[in-house]
């Protein structure tokens, strides 16, 4: 499938391919790891990443051809037929968790993404596929393709999904909007490249899928592989165009209702103790964040906080 109209991408393959000066790791190399990147390593996975399509006939297993087909029924027959004791549910679980499809090596609920794009009337029923998945196989929704993208991020990225109904299954199932990729990147960054600043739906859409973000606790000071955060591209892009202004409101907001909820929230996504359990930084005993067993939060902030943590 190509996810952007000819001549965009046509100017961003060129755009990226002009930079490659050939430094560090050939593709082949690349795909053989799964640790996050950066500078020319980077830009390498991501531009064979975004060329990459999706084939049905060439690329899905049997398992997979099912999945395509939106038959809920012969999900559950196929289901019930791995699992014939409780003991074997998790296995099976976990089987179907660890299946990949195509060049990028897309997970199950990413796959379920990418058919609701390839057969549209059908989606509804993908999505009762993976409600069963996630509420009866119990399929984790964590699961990353080649550039350790998660399903969640995919479909709200609007490049190209844009599928909020979607991205809500899948957070409510357990999904984290600040997850990041490869290339050290949650979703937020892929939401602010607006490549056609005046097209008034893509406009539309980034500003949706910014909104959503900020109201699942995403945060947008997350530094990627080449140290730079959204804040960053919003400052030096956005503020510039017009049409984008909506956007640096947003930021403009959500910083002011951070500002308001002091040190009563998470430090990253600020959720407060009434939607979700708190505990304070171990060292500084000041800073607040969700309990690591419900989310990274800490972890994912420590490189900015640890700058500050024994000052308190």
């Amino acid at each position: 499938m190509d996810y952007l109209d000819p001549n965009t991408r046509a100017r961003i393959m060129d755009i990226i391919q002009s930079r490659d000066t050939g430094e560090g790791r050939s593709i082949e190399e690349l795909t053989k790891t799964q640790e996050m990147l950066k500078g020319q390593e980077s830009e390498r996975l991501r531009t064979f990443c975004t060329t990459q399509s999706m084939v049905p006939g060439r690329d899905l297993d049997a398992y997979g051809m099912l999945l395509a087909t939106a038959d809920l029924i012969k999900i559950r027959e196929d289901f019930d037929m791995r699992t014939p004791g409780e003991a074997a549910r998790a296995a099976a679980a976990d089987e179907l968790y660890q299946m990949r499809w195509g060049p990028t090596r897309v997970p199950i609920y990413n796959l379920l993404g990418l058919c609701t794009l390839l057969y549209p009337p059908e989606r509804t029923s993908y999505l009762s596929i993976a409600k069963y998945l996630i509420s009866t196989a119990r399929v984790p929704v964590d699961g990353t393709d080649l550039s350790g993208t998660r399903a969640l991020s995919h479909c709200f990225s609007t490049k190209p999904g844009f599928d909020l109904e979607y991205a809500q299954i899948l957070y409510d199932a357990g999904g984290d909007v600040n997850s990041r990729n490869r290339y050290g990147s949650t979703v937020a960054q892929e939401i602010v490249q607006v490549y056609e600043p005046g097209d008034r739906d893509a406009v539309n859409r980034a500003h949706a899928a910014l909104e959503w973000f900020f109201l699942h606790g995403g945060n947008i000071d997350l530094a990627d592989g080449d140290g730079f955060t959204v804040r960053v591209t919003i400052d030096r892009t956005l503020r510039k165009i017009p049409m984008l202004k909506g956007i640096t409101k947003l930021m403009n907001a959500e910083d002011a209702r951070r500002q308001a909820l002091g040190d009563t929230c998470c430090a990253l996504c600020a959720r407060t103790g009434e939607s979700t359990t708190l505990a304070r930084c171990g060292k500084c005993k000041k800073v607040r964040y969700c309990v690591p067993g419900l989310r990274a939060c800490q972890t994912l902030d420590w490189p900015k906080h640890k700058k500050t943590c024994k000052k308190f």
